[in-house]
């Protein structure tokens, strides 16, 4: 019901002492209570004989701080079966059902800086008190104090901490306690910090702050505890009715000495990031919730008032007269406002965090009121990427849309931890869109869930795959994958296509009202969208759909035919979809008899929407929508007047899978690669073209030919100049649809083959920049000319052409060695660009081109000017260990015991790990790539076993080799095992096990 927790923090511990209200909401008198708890030191538990119950407060919110004041007669209590996990306490006492208990808890935590659960070290300037964090998801919790560390045990905080002084920031959920805060000149609360009573005077003085999390109840793993020295931003956000909350974004402070107009700067590009926090605040209140579809007029002109409202705003602080004005436009807004029955969520704290961190398994973490993001992914200084750029405005809807979906509303399980992830990924998407374009943002999404090897989709069928709502695992951990971030938010698009927007929103908004500030579960999410289907006319089978696509893994591959009859003037598709047949999953036992059994199929046909469109002269003449049940069905379109170009299936990735049109041909897929108005498949057409390509060259390269760009067709170039030359596309869209993968998707007898398939890769790009040499060179050198300092947004697109344009040039110099002379000054030429991006591509070419000297030499300077950023340091991890090249292994291995990594940075550990595992002709295919892929198995998964998960993805094709490399392979993985202890690497040496036994 409610946490007393007083945190008692000195450098090398921190004490906390709790006070744990209970109620027993079972049907039984209970004796004793089982609490988790995770190697804490010297636990102490006593039991309050006399106290005031929470239910018999009349107040409104309940009187906690009266409930606190009344705890009275302390007495022992007998814990047993102190584990490494859990506590059991015997009560000395009967506790009747509906009755309330109190228990006093008092334990030490030892923080560390590598086991990133509870309280940990990060970021700490040098000769300051060090600075902790916490991170409780899922099980964190427990590593702070003993506790029912559940999803489902949702209670309410008061949360006091006794800290250095020195601290700038002592923060927990919730709003200041009385007493500790005043109000500042714009109506901010700021924190008052009381000196600490009969302190240790051999020690740093110290102070205390409160606060209470009263309002909202909220589950133990969205609790946070945090001390340290941060630079601290502030912006109040105004509601369009006028109410008000404090915006903060906490730095870390990673530049000092600064000079003044570099301050500025990095004010002003601090200040940008937290109005990107305002503008998604405001987004979620004015273009979510069960009115999306609603006054479309007045959310243009609430949107166009709210600018004009900041303008004025900002007028009035310079000193100018615009009251009046500003008076009119808050009473507009408020009338405009009126419209709405039922806006989208509005936050109920006072202050609303953003908080940097350096080190996290985590992009990003919603402790409720006060969101932890990367340091490198919180703002955009001159240290950030285009992609994290694009992150870093996705992170900021994500976690705040949290406060509703898994906050207010939590998953009952970790198991449906998808719960949480999926509808949120999906709003993040939306907002990404508006940011972006739809069209860039669907494209980067399609393209991301055919990555190999690593991808959405060669997860979902590879040895480690698992369903998104699945049977078991052994740390919450692995959970943070593909499935609940990619295949579950794919789900819910495809729930919100069969559904509509206006249908999809008001079941949202259904299901958390239903089940607002508690819990729900996977089923109570179907049934809350097929209710609102139900009543609104339009049935629909979700439960079943559902079943598919969350208890099982795999996806549907769906074959097409298409076949126009000219003198009927109909069009027949037929389609038959493939891979539930070979689906192995079956119920649990422990589900039977429970919401999923329901007598669904797990080997049944999957469920899912085909956007199509008949295409003519670039244009659409037919589309809809069809819904796939079958195994095979016959789509007909009638009244199709002309032989159409093509037909555009499953458009915008309608669901979460893959297909081929049987009949089209090049010259099909090239027109389509062209004109399709549909962006991915204009991808997925030019993916077709050249995976065949590369297939065609694979094959001829295991036939012992050595290849050359003249191997390659004149229709795989044309067909990719086409693209690379359309000015219609925007340059990022280009650029990723031309990028070429190493994978062959057309052969998987061939897939393994990465050695074969990685030189089929350069001779094709090689081929097209041959071709257009002088072009090519030409708009690099334009493009970088129009380079100029400013907001990463404007030229972002420039830059990943550039980017293209420097990719095509570099393969070109495994044929032509002179070529180097055109590749490495404009190589140079990028590393010194204002932004991110250009230097990380710069420096990488120069690396792999440059002779082994020249490269030594210039990483040396490179650690010296890049590594004395955090930002630029985890960027530099990147480049060495992206290094393509037969030293590769040796260059990572000399990385490791470098100055500038540090293995305990789950961002140096992640980067080094998925750059060396994506490189898999290396990490499994050479003797020296798997001595190192072994080292780092065992190195960085004894520090963290959710770093070195990625490594495992590498091992994905193992069963197709041939016996000598698969048992190379096979070596390594039981070597690396044998080298680590399943009670303390439970997670990774069950990984590696679940891997081995897949070849069997």
């Amino acid at each position: 019901m409610h946490l007393d927790l007083h945190f008692d923090v000195r450098d090398e511990r921190v004490i906390v002492t709790q006070n744990l209200s209970l109620k027993n909401v079972s049907s039984k008198a209970v004796t004793s209570v089982a609490l988790d708890a995770k190697r804490l030191v010297d636990v102490k538990i006593q039991m309050y004989q006399k106290f005031t119950p929470l239910g018999e407060s009349k107040s409104t919110p309940l009187d906690f701080p009266g409930h606190v004041a009344s705890f009275q007669d302390l007495k022992e209590v007998k814990s047993i079966d102190i584990g490494k996990e859990s506590i059991t306490v015997e009560l000395g006492a009967t506790i009747d059902p509906g009755k309330e208990f109190v228990l006093k808890t008092i334990n030490t935590v030892i923080p560390t800086a590598n086991i990133l659960e509870g309280i940990y070290y990060d970021f700490t300037l040098k000769g300051m008190p060090k600075t902790m964090i916490t991170q409780c998801q899922q099980y964190g919790f427990q590593r702070i104090c003993p506790a029912i560390d559940r999803m489902s045990a949702k209670a309410f905080f008061t949360t006091t901490i006794v800290a250095d002084e020195r601290y700038t920031n002592m923060i927990s959920n919730g709003d200041l306690a009385p007493g500790f805060f005043k109000l500042s000149s714009t109506g901010e609360k700021v924190p008052v910090f009381i000196k600490e009573k009969d302190g240790d005077s051999k020690l740093p003085s110290r102070k205390v702050i409160k606060y209470y999390n009263h309002k909202v109840n909220m589950a133990s793993y969205l609790f946070f505890f945090g001390v340290g020295i941060y630079e601290t931003y502030t912006k109040t956000l105004e509601y369009p009715d006028g109410s008000c909350v404090d915006l903060q974004l906490l730095s870390l402070p990673t530049e000092t000495g600064l000079t003044e107009e570099r301050k500025k700067r990095r004010t002003d590009q601090y200040m940008a990031a937290i109005q990107a926090v305002h503008d998604s605040v405001l987004w979620t209140y004015h273009s979510t919730g069960p009115e999306t579809c609603e006054h479309n007029e007045e959310r243009k002109e609430v949107k166009r008032l709210i600018d004009v409202r900041e303008t004025l705003k900002a007028k009035e602080v310079k000193g100018e007269s615009v009251g009046e004005e500003l008076k009119k436009v808050r009473a507009d807004l408020k009338k405009l406002m009126g419209a709405w029955k039922e806006t989208g969520y509005k936050y109920t704290g006072q202050t609303y965090r953003e908080i940097g961190m350096q080190n996290s398994n985590y992009g990003g973490m919603e402790n409720v009121g006060n969101t932890t993001i990367l340091q490198s992914r919180l703002a955009p200084t001159d240290f950030i990427s285009d992609g994290a750029y694009i992150y870093m405005e996705a992170v900021k809807i994500h976690e705040f849309y949290h406060n509703i979906n898994g906050s207010q509303v939590t998953g009952m399980t970790p198991f449906e931890i998808w719960l949480n992830e999926a509808v949120t990924v999906h709003m993040e998407r939306k907002r990404s869109s508006e940011i972006f374009g739809e069209g860039h943002i669907r494209l980067s999404q399609a393209a991301r869930a055919f990555i190999p090897g690593s991808g959405p989709l060669a997860s979902d069928s590879g040895p480690r795959a698992m369903p998104v709502e699945p049977e078991g695992f052994n740390v919450t951990n692995e959970l943070i994958t593909g499935m609940t971030y990619f295949k579950a938010p794919e789900f819910t698009r495809m729930t919100e296509l069969l559904m509509g927007t206006d249908l999809f929103s008001k079941g949202l908004h259904r299901y958390h009202d239903t089940y607002k500030n508690s819990n729900a579960t996977s089923i109570q999410w179907v049934e809350a969208m097929e209710d609102t289907m139900k009543d609104a006319g339009k049935p629909f089978e979700l439960k079943v759909m559902a079943h598919g696509w969350l208890k099982r893994s795999g996806h549907p591959h769906v074959t097409v035919t298409v076949d126009y009859d000219e003198k009927s003037k109909k069009l027949s598709v037929k389609m038959t979809q493939t891979g539930f047949e070979s689906i192995k999953q079956t119920m649990a036992p422990e589900e039977k008899g429970g919401p999923w059994d329901f007598g669904a199929d797990f080997k049944a046909p999957w469920k899912f929407p085909v956007c199509w469109a008949v295409v003519k002269d670039g244009k659409d003449t037919h589309s809809g929508m069809h819904i796939m049940q079958k195994e095979s069905e016959v789509l007909v379109v009638e009244n199709v007047n002309a032989k159409p170009d093509f037909f555009s299936f499953a458009r915008g990735f309608s669901y979460f899978g893959t297909y081929s049109v049987t009949t089209a041909t090049n010259d099909d897929l090239a027109l389509q690669a062209s004109t399709d108005p549909d962006l991915v498949n204009r991808f997925l057409a030019y993916r077709a073209i050249a995976d065949k390509e590369k297939g065609r060259l694979v094959q001829l390269r295991a036939k012992g030919t050595k290849l050359s760009p003249s191997d390659v067709s004149k229709e795989y170039v044309t067909a990719h100049a086409s693209i690379m030359q359309d000015e219609k596309l925007e340059g990022a869209a280009r650029a990723l649809i031309t990028m070429e993968p190493e994978s062959v998707d057309s052969l998987p007898s061939l897939r393994h083959q990465y050695w074969y398939i990685s030189e089929a890769k350069s001779t094709m790009l090689a081929a097209v920049f041959l071709k257009h040499q002088k072009e090519i060179l030409a708009k690099f050198d334009t493009l970088e000319k129009e380079n100029k300092a400013g907001p990463h947004k404007d030229q972002l697109h420039e830059r990943a052409l550039k980017g293209h344009y420097l990719r095509l040039a570099a393969a070109a110099t495994k044929f032509e060695a002179k070529l180097k002379s055109e590749v490495i000054p404009r190589a140079e030429r990028l590393a010194t660009s204002a932004f991110m991006t250009d230097r990380i591509r710069g420096v990488l070419y120069y690396l792999t081109l440059c002779e082994e000297k020249e490269r030594d030499k210039k990483l040396e300077q490179l650690k010296k000017s890049w590594g004395s950023h955090m930002d630029s340091c985890e960027e530099l991890v990147g480049i060495i260990s992206s290094i393509d090249s037969d030293d590769s292994p040796k260059i990572i291995e000399a990385l490791l015991s470098d100055d500038i990594f540090d293995i305990n940075l789950a961002g140096h550990a992640r980067r080094v790990v998925r750059n060396w595992a994506h490189n898999r002709k290396r990490s499994v295919l050479t003797d020296a790539g798997l001595k190192l892929t072994e080292i780092l198995l065992v190195t960085v998964g004894k520090v963290n076993q959710m770093s070195a998960y990625a490594l495992l993805d590498a091992f994905g094709d193992v069963a197709k080799f041939d016996e000598t490399q698969k048992k190379k392979m096979l070596d390594t993985l039981k070597s690396a095992q044998s080298k680590l202890d399943p009670s303390k690497y439970t997670s990774l040496y069950n990984q590696i096990g679940r891997l081995l036994a897949s070849t069997k």
